[in-house]
Order: structure tokens, then sequence, then C-alpha cells
């Protein structure tokens, strides 16, 4: 078995949308089977000084603690990963998808386009030509008739299919998850994995069914 990380987590200490106190976030993820996290708050990216100091209340030092940021654009949000945390202010609330996309990827960032057909909250068939690199098509936000729809959009794109909880609630983290093939131990290593497809989503059996 791989290594398996919920990819999409939001915390009450820097996303107002959720409920989760950072301080229980980790044993719940050890509890229910996760070996690693990355915490993607809205507009704001954990500092490393910051994931260690909440690993090391958490007693779980063996345990995978990274982050990127959500980011909401115009039309739609993105997953940004791979870049520093000060690299945010680059990002002000509202830039067009397509510029955000072309800043992330100047950045030597990767970008996931994240719950895309979520009611009032989803992009527009200009997905198809923004240049993102994956589309997140499960997540405890997304209905069964919308991941097929982002399953779909997906496939059409030849894009990777990524899976994450988009927990805002303890019980929410590791629904859905991501289990990669190679060993990963830095949110480098994770974006390198994820271009090279070298996952498999995990909780998601809509997943199974829409590939069968």
């Amino acid at each position: 078995m791989g290594l398996r990380i919920d990819m999409h987590v939001h915390t009450a200490q820097y996303s107002p949308c959720s409920q989760i106190d950072p301080d229980r976030l980790i044993k719940q993820a050890v509890r229910v089977g996760l070996q690693g996290l990355v915490i993607t708050e809205h507009h704001y990216q954990w500092r490393d000084e910051e994931l260690s100091a909440l690993l090391e209340r958490s007693g779980e030092m063996g345990f995978l603690l990274l982050a990127g940021f959500e980011y909401t654009t115009s039309a739609g949000d993105l997953l940004v990963f791979g870049l520093d945390a000060t690299a945010v202010q680059h990002f002000p609330p509202g830039l067009l998808p397509s510029d955000a996309v072309c800043r992330v990827h100047e950045l030597s960032g990767f970008c996931v386009a994240a719950h895309p057909t979520r009611a009032g909250m989803g992009f527009d068939e200009s997905i198809f030509n923004l240049g993102i690199d994956a589309v997140e098509v499960a997540s405890v936000n997304l209905r069964d008739h919308e991941q097929r729809l982002a399953m779909r959009i997906a496939t059409a794109a030849e894009l990777p299919n990524f899976v994450s909880s988009d927990a805002h609630r303890l019980p929410a983290v590791g629904r859905y998850a991501m289990e990669f093939q190679v060993p990963v131990r830095s949110i480098d290593d994770i974006v390198r994995a994820l271009a090279a497809r070298q996952f498999q989503p995990i909780g998601c059996s809509a997943i199974a069914e829409l590939q069968a």
C-alpha cells in the first residue's frame, strides 16, 4: 500500500468557513488511516514553521504534513501546490482563471480545478483551454452527478483525476484521498507524482463506476 494523503483540507485557523480545529486534525487523519495531509486554506498557505509546530503538538512526528492553498478566481477555484508560502501575495482574489493558471505556472507550481462542477461555484466551458494540471473529480462537496460530470471533463481534457475530501468538518477528513505509488516526503515530490499520474484515487466508489 502506498502513502495515503488527503490533499484538500481547511481549518478554522485561516479558513472562516471551516469548523476544524487544527490541533485535532492530525489525530483524526491518523485515526482514519491517512499518512499525510495537505492543508489548503483559502488565500493562505501555512508556513513551514507553523506546520512543524502543529505536527510537534500532535505527537505524530512520522506524519507528513504539507500545505498548498485554494485560490478563488473570477470564475471557479484552483488548488495550488508547489509554491512558497509567500507566493500567495501574487494572487489577489478574482483574477481571471487563465491569468491565475498562467501565474501558477510562471512560479513553477501545479494547479487543480477545485470542485469544477459544483453548483454555483464551477468553471464554464473555458476550463478546457485554461491549461490546468488536474481536475478534482470527487470530494464531499460534489454530488454524484457533479462527480460524474467532473470525471467526463477530466477524461475529455486528458487530465489526471484528483480526489480529496475538501473537508471543513473533522468527520470528512480522509473520505477521499490519494494513494501515491512512489515515495513522497515534500510538496515537490507530490507535484512530480501528480504530473506523472503515480497515484490511485481512494475512497470513491463512483470513480470505479465511472471508469468501468
